[in-house]
């Protein structure tokens, strides 16, 4: 589903902003995470799987960091940790087939490449997890004690597929706090409208 298509324009759309308008403040958070995550599964059914993993693992991480802040060498190991699962997701479904090839090549052999498809936006989850365990190791983000409103930071559809990268730090207190009005929903539909003009007419 691309944000210039009918389908995103005149069902998806319409239909997530209608129930998010209409849905209690406590449960807006949950009807953009279950939208979001409907967006993915539309272009990627099987590798939300791994969204969902790369999420858990993070927020998980996150927890257990803030909970040993105190002791460096645990919560050292633990960002570690992190990071390592992170780059590895993302090293294994970019780079295994290179690195199968160059194996056969090199030493003969004749291993059969994966020809695993790239998982729609990986690139950008991935980071966006990864920094937001590192800013809490490094104290730049509150820890977040709830897994719908971090899943809805990881997978909020806007900028999942196509960035930008969003720092956890820089959207804390929107995914708890944020305030909606008639003046900035209006300067929200312009900034939409100016952007697929540009997608559509010139790009």
């Amino acid at each position: 589903m691309v944000f210039s298509s009918l389908l995103f324009l005149y069902y998806f759309l319409p239909l997530v902003l209608s129930l998010y308008y209409l849905a209690p403040h406590k449960l807006r958070n949950l009807v953009l995470f279950a939208g979001s995550l409907f967006f993915y599964a539309w272009g990627e059914p099987v590798y939300i799987v791994l969204m969902i993993f790369s999420s858990l693992s993070d927020f998980g991480h996150g927890l257990l960091i803030d909970k040993y802040r105190n002791r460096e060498q645990i919560a050292k190991w633990l960002v570690a940790s992190a990071v390592a699962i992170n780059l590895g997701l993302l090293g294994f479904f970019k780079y295994a087939d290179f690195l199968i090839l160059n194996l056969n090549a090199v030493l003969d052999t004749n291993f059969t490449p994966l020809h695993l498809p790239l998982p729609i936006g990986i690139s950008f989850y991935t980071f966006q997890t990864m920094s937001y365990t590192i800013d809490v190791y490094r104290g730049k983000a509150p820890v977040q004690h709830s897994l719908i409103s971090f899943g809805t930071y990881v997978a909020m559809f806007p900028q999942l597929i196509a960035g930008p990268i969003v720092r956890y730090n820089t959207v804390a207190r929107q995914l708890n706090e944020r305030r909606e009005s008639l003046a900035a929903f209006g300067s929200g539909v312009g900034i939409f409208a100016v952007g697929l003009a540009k997608k559509v007419l010139l790009a």
